[in-house]
């Protein structure tokens, strides 16, 4: 065999062997929003898991910063992180956001003590009983709640607003009810007894994967997640991650 066609065979043998898979890397920021997402879980919580694996199945792999939630907003608007591992829909945040498709939801109830009586039926009942509530810096609130004049103290976590309400500091905390449920049980064990949600929930609020508009790879990497996102939920991937990772109400009551 001449020196030509053994050249050419190389060259067939190049081009036609398979390229090895390249997988960026996208940094991400996050809260601890327990039993969600948070540095300690396991697989850093479900949420952060669906969406490594969404990313993954789209070759790109994610890391994620942990830090008060007002930070890591403020961080991933200005792109100092690619985005936020959660956070939820407003119209002024979408204007230096994309959005993803739904993870899942949160269900938003008020906390309160167990010995403590509330007459509700609307905002204005809470601001005549001259109720107090903690609310964690940089999260949405309730449509109306802050505008009906009820007293607010803003802390920088979740677990601080649930230390102020056990205290008698404030007297409500509107949550997620896992978020409540989970911190009562595991941060805050000494308390489990005192603490109790108001039913009915007050609201249904989807939680989204959201990348800044001011990194230019973000149009195009939130279209490759919703992709990987759809991938995960048709292979039966995304259920088995809620089930592993994600507590059941009935579990921690």
């Amino acid at each position: 065999m001449n020196r030509f066609y053994i050249t050419l065979l190389l060259l067939v043998a190049v081009f036609c062997s398979p390229l090895p898979a390249q997988t960026d890397t996208v940094l991400l920021s996050s809260s601890n929003y327990y039993p969600h997402y948070a540095e300690d879980l396991p697989q850093q919580g479900a949420v952060s898991e669906i969406i490594r694996q969404a990313f993954l199945l789209q070759g790109i792999s994610i890391e994620i910063d942990f830090m008060p939630f007002a930070r890591a907003y403020r961080e991933s608007q200005q792109a100092n992180y690619i985005g936020l591992v959660a956070a939820w829909y407003d119209d002024k945040r979408a204007e230096h956001f994309y959005y993803s498709q739904p993870l899942y939801a949160n269900q938003i109830v008020f906390f309160k003590r167990k010995d403590m009586v509330v007459n509700y039926h609307d905002y204005a009942d809470l601001v005549q009983q001259k109720l107090r509530m903690a609310v964690v810096q940089g999260y949405l609130h309730l449509p109306g709640l802050l505008e009906s004049g009820i007293t607010t103290v803003q802390v920088a976590t979740d677990e601080q607003a649930f230390q102020m309400l056990a205290r008698g500091r404030v007297d409500l905390v509107p949550a997620d009810k896992l978020n409540g449920l989970y911190l009562i049980d595991e941060k805050l064990p000494q308390y489990a007894g005192q603490l109790d949600w108001m039913t009915p929930a007050l609201e249904q609020r989807p939680m989204y994967l959201l990348l800044s508009k001011k990194d230019p790879r973000s149009e195009a990497l939130i279209q490759r997640f919703n992709t990987g996102l759809q991938q995960l939920r048709q292979s039966g991937q995304y259920q088995q991650i809620i089930d592993n990772l994600l507590p059941r109400p009935d579990s921690q009551k």
